[in-house]
Formats: structure tokens, C-alpha cells, sequence
């Protein structure tokens, strides 16, 4: 049987473990920054209130501008004249356009 402090001491021979693993020092994973505790690290001088008010503006202004847009394309779509649907040819309209088509075909001009 081995001691504790030789089982220990084999191990971390045995296992390394290297200094980059740990995560640091102790203060760096004990502090807390100042992100965490709910302050914006661009912003120092806005408490969490009024940023959660400057957000709730900012949600209302382009909820405004997409309202607006949509009542735009509403308003373009109701003025749009109606696209105009050709009927079918028959009868003579049907065999003047095939003998048109066959004179454009043999034109030289084309």
C-alpha cells in the first residue's frame, strides 16, 4: 500500500495536468464583470431599467416602420392596374395570327 501523498504524487506524474486547463487564476473565476452583473460594457452610464426602456422604443419604432410599409404595399398593390389576361384565339382570329406567323417566319427582314 502506498501513502496518500505518494498516490498523489504518482498520479500527477503520471497525469499532468497542464496550467491552461485550471481556467486561471482564482480571481478571474470568482469576480464577476461588469456584463454579468447586468450592465452593458458600451453603455456604462444605462441602468438595466432604461435600457429595457430604450429597447422597448426601439421595438415600437419598427414595429411603427413595418406597419407603415405594409400599408404602402397594400396602398401599391389596390392601385395596380390589373395585369391584362389575352383570351384564347379562335374562329378567324386564330387563322389570321397563323397566317401571319407564317408570313413573319419567311420575312428576310427578321
Amino acid at each position: 500500500m502506498e501513502s496518500n501523498k505518494q498516490e498523489k504524487y504518482n498520479l500527477m506524474h503520471d497525469n499532468p495536468v497542464a496550467k491552461h486547463a485550471s481556467g486561471g487564476s482564482w480571481m478571474s473565476k470568482h469576480s464577476k464583470s461588469a456584463f454579468q452583473m447586468g450592465h452593458s460594457p458600451l453603455n456604462e452610464n444605462e441602468t438595466p431599467a432604461e435600457r429595457r426602456a430604450r429597447k422597448k422604443r426601439e421595438i415600437e419604432e419598427s414595429n411603427k416602420k413595418l406597419a407603415e410599409f405594409k400599408r404602402k404595399r397594400a396602398a401599391e398593390k389596390a392601385n395596380a392596374k390589373p395585369e391584362k389576361k389575352e383570351e384564347p384565339l379562335t374562329g378567324v382570329r386564330k387563322l389570321a395570327r397563323s397566317i401571319y406567323n407564317q408570313f413573319a417566319d419567311n420575312d428576310p427582314r427578321n
